[in-house]
């Protein structure tokens, strides 16, 4: 019997508002692919062909989006929850659908891992969960997990500075057996990590752990949307030093232009414009975007259809597409949504700015 895989696409990404305005936060790009792309490839690679994906807010642009997700061997059911029911609440409704081994995985998060390892884990363990665990510098907005010879010990989730014992988390992989169902209270919202964890420990069920290997980031704020696109392309690029040229690239099509600058983990896409003494650093520049002479883009997200007038700056920034800002600007710690025009002179500083026409779906 094949593995079946989980994917939980049901949250709001209120955290990343503006950006997801105009796009629901599984289909945010990283590196020029959507961000649940990462979870559905490290399906593949494990030989998952069925997954179930979970979703309920604005799941009709989720859908629509995914149906070009798919590898040609896998097939995507959805299972749209009407009431947020939680991270196990959500799975316990296709409940059905898993009757053996099961992988489950966020669809919000940057996971580039090797999950069959975890799977290997998993089944030698014989126990009925393995939790994924990575390692960060902040982990007070995780659940921290201190395990001993691969078994769970301790767990708190989101601690605070003071509770912190590791900076071990989890990161939301699980490899499941269907017994975990027994666990789970029909009809109400229950999480894994605030509620299920917890409640097998107490009940002296042991959960192993396995040690991601690979590359996880969550994505929740805007500066972790920037690290994780120059972490996929420094990961997936090629070394260039040549010429203007100087870094870990993804380079889909040559800009246009000569006389500028291109250093560090980046991204650049289609139909780009680059004007004489400009300068690219860490950044991703998606399609057909247009920057003109002496400016500077650090550690910034550019969306498709931006203009970025003569001498402005943009720095630690995201800007959506069919943005432009003018001549003499500086954008800094910001994030613009779609279909904005800036005005000559402007200074923006640590804000997010959002136009009328994003409070739906584009």
């Amino acid at each position: 019997m094949s593995l079946k895989g989980v994917l939980m696409a049901g949250g709001r990404g209120t955290r990343l508002r503006p950006i997801t305005y105009a796009i629901p936060k599984p289909l945010v790009p990283i590196a020029g692919i959507p961000c649940m792309e990462y979870p559905i490839r490290s399906f593949g690679q494990a030989g998952i062909e069925d997954i179930i994906v979970t979703t309920g807010y604005k799941f009709e642009h989720l859908i629509s989006g995914l149906i070009k997700l798919a590898h040609p061997k896998q097939s995507i059911l959805y299972s749209v929850e009407r009431e947020p029911a939680g991270t196990a609440g959500s799975v316990k409704m296709v409940e059905g659908f898993l009757n053996d081994t099961f992988v489950v995985a966020s669809g919000d998060v940057l996971a580039d891992f090797q999950i069959d390892e975890a799977i290997k884990s998993h089944r030698e363990s014989g126990k009925i969960a393995t939790i994924v665990l990575t390692e960060v510098e902040d982990p007070t907005q995780f659940g921290i997990v201190e395990d001993e010879n691969n078994i769970v010990k301790r767990f708190l989730e989101k601690p605070t500075a003071s509770e912190i014992f590791t900076n071990t988390v989890n990161a939301g992989i699980y490899v499941l057996e269907p017994e975990i169902f027994n666990h789970i209270p029909e009809r109400q919202t229950y999480d894994f990590a605030k509620d299920l964890f917890p409640k097998l420990l107490r009940e002296g069920i042991e959960i192993n752990t396995y040690h991601g290997k690979g590359a996880w980031l969550d994505t929740g704020r805007p500066r972790e949307l920037i690290l994780a696109n120059q972490l996929m392309s420094e990961k997936y690029g090629i070394e260039i030093k040549e010429n203007n040229f100087n870094g870990k690239m993804i380079i889909k099509e040559k800009p246009i232009g000569s006389n500028f600058t291109i250093e560090g983990r980046c991204y650049i896409g289609e139909g780009v414009k680059i004007g004489n003494s400009a300068k690219i650093v860490d950044s991703t520049i998606y399609d057909n975007v247009q920057i003109a002479d002496n400016c500077t883009v650090m550690n910034s997200i550019i969306f498709e259809n931006c203009i970025i007038g003569k001498k402005s700056t943009v720095s630690k920034s995201v800007m959506m597409k069919n943005t432009s800002i003018g001549k003499d600007c500086e954008v800094v710690e910001s994030a613009l949504s779609s279909n904005i025009n800036i005005q000559d002179g402007s200074r923006i500083y640590n804000v997010s700015l959002s136009s009328e026409s994003n409070n739906s779906l584009d």
